[in-house]
């Protein structure tokens, strides 16, 4: 039998756990992309008030912190003695205040569950969090959890599967099933009705776990990568081809091959709202890693080759979100923070080009909270190593040896509005 240990995959909407995926909102009317009135300066950092502003946040559990952004403001919150308080930060005057009603704000996040960014809820009737029987999916258009209960099985209890919800749909496909087999085999649950469709399985990619990318495009789910047994008994090959399936005709259709990336797994994965970005990852688990990667455009059905970022720049493996260090512009590039961030990576897909920008005004900081209000970058809060021991090789005889870091908490925070696209029509400026 093969054992297999969960991996937290850098994709969108990759179980297991399974991660939200959320499409790039339209591009703002704004050419500038910021309803800010007070713009400030293009491509320098700009300090966050220090007045009433919070302590830092730097635990990672969202269970007693949270940094939750409310699509104009920024809400800081801290859990004492079951009750939520802090204040909030308006980015375009840059001020902190009291927030009101925290309590609702923190209490109803959307896709939070058991610890996991998960769109859903399985509540297995043998108690496991692998089936499918009895879920209660998230809403967006209800605003709140629905519970469907299958009169029997849709699928077959699985792990490390394709996940994602589009509108009223929650979709699943492939995985490890607890058959200690590889599926390809999938379903849909209509929110609405209430009631779960298989899918086709006519065109569908081959068997396989761990999919490197899962995205919604709007109308299609694409599943790309992932792994799959050997003729070896407990070994894997990783995969490097996909398909998209279209759940109004309930049909799969292959990605082509030419320009694909090589196979991969644990590769950082995109999707600007036009076009899917897959870059880095390793051939294997634990093996080198890649640098290179490509483009799919859903719209002409193509690859594109993508170069590495320049130098040395190291890519978040990680999926699209505040915590995970990776953010969509409303003009489609794609923010990379790395963690700790000495400087900002950002990809035009639309053109494969890539920029720096800077950071060393952040101090080196690690588990920050980031996030986007048009094009204008948000860093605050986390916490800088200031002294690290790491620990001699060991000696037969000598006691173990405990490694530590000493840290120090940043209390505040940065600003940048993002330079605009090479050649844009606010390039100017």
């Amino acid at each position: 039998m093969l054992t297999l240990s969960l991996v937290l995959l850098a994709a969108s909407g990759v179980a297991d756990p399974a991660v939200r995926f959320e499409p790039v909102p339209e591009p703002l009317g704004d050419a500038w992309g910021d309803p800010c009135r007070d713009r400030g300066p293009v491509g320098r950092w700009i300090q966050m008030s220090t007045v009433a502003a919070p302590k830092s946040i730097h635990n990672w559990s969202w269970i007693d912190s949270a940094a939750v952004w409310t699509g104009t403001r920024l809400v800081v919150a801290l859990r004492k003695n079951g009750t939520w308080s802090g204040p909030s930060f308006d980015p375009c005057e840059n001020v902190w205040s009291p927030a009101a009603d925290i309590a609702r704000l923190i209490r109803n996040p959307q896709w939070l569950s058991d610890d996991t960014d998960r769109p859903f809820r399985s509540l297995a009737r043998d108690g496991s969090s692998d089936g499918f029987g009895k879920v209660s999916v998230w809403d967006d258009a209800r605003n709140a959890w629905v519970a469907v209960t299958a009169p029997q099985d849709p699928l077959t209890p699985r792990t490390h599967y394709a996940v994602a919800v589009a509108g009223h749909r929650f979709m699943v496909w492939g995985g490890w099933t607890k058959a200690s087999s590889v599926a390809n085999d999938g379903a849909v649950l209509d929110l609405g009705r209430k009631s779960w469709k298989p899918m086709s399985q006519a065109g569908a990619p081959s068997a396989r776990l761990d999919p490197a990318a899962v995205v919604w495009t709007g109308t299609r789910l694409i599943v790309w990568g992932g792994r799959a047994p050997t003729s070896t008994p407990g070994s894997l090959r990783v995969l490097g081809d996909g398909a998209q399936y279209d759940p109004v005709t309930d049909r799969w259709t292959p990605l082509p091959s030419a320009g694909a990336p090589s196979a991969r797994t644990q590769a950082t994965v995109a999707w600007t709202g036009r076009k899917m970005v897959v870059i880095g990852g390793a051939a294997d688990l634990g093996g080198p890693t890649m640098r290179d990667g490509a483009i799919y455009d859903p719209a002409t059905n193509r690859w594109q080759h993508l170069e590495p970022p320049p130098g040395n720049a190291a890519l978040p493996r990680a999926n699209v979100g505040p915590l995970t260090r990776i953010l969509v512009t409303p003009d489609g590039r794609v923010v990379f923070l790395p963690d700790p961030v000495e400087q900002v990576v950002v990809l035009d897909a639309d053109h494969a080009t890539w920029s720096i920008l800077d950071a060393a005004s952040l101090g080196k900081r690690n588990s920050f909270r980031a996030f986007l209000l048009g094009r204008r970058l948000i860093v605050w809060g986390g916490q800088t190593v200031v002294r690290e021991f790491r620990c001699p090789p060991p000696q037969p005889g000598q006691p173990l040896c405990d490694p530590f870091a000493q840290t120090a908490a940043h209390d505040d925070g940065w600003m940048m509005l993002l330079p605009p696209r090479a050649g844009g029509e606010d390039s100017a400026r």
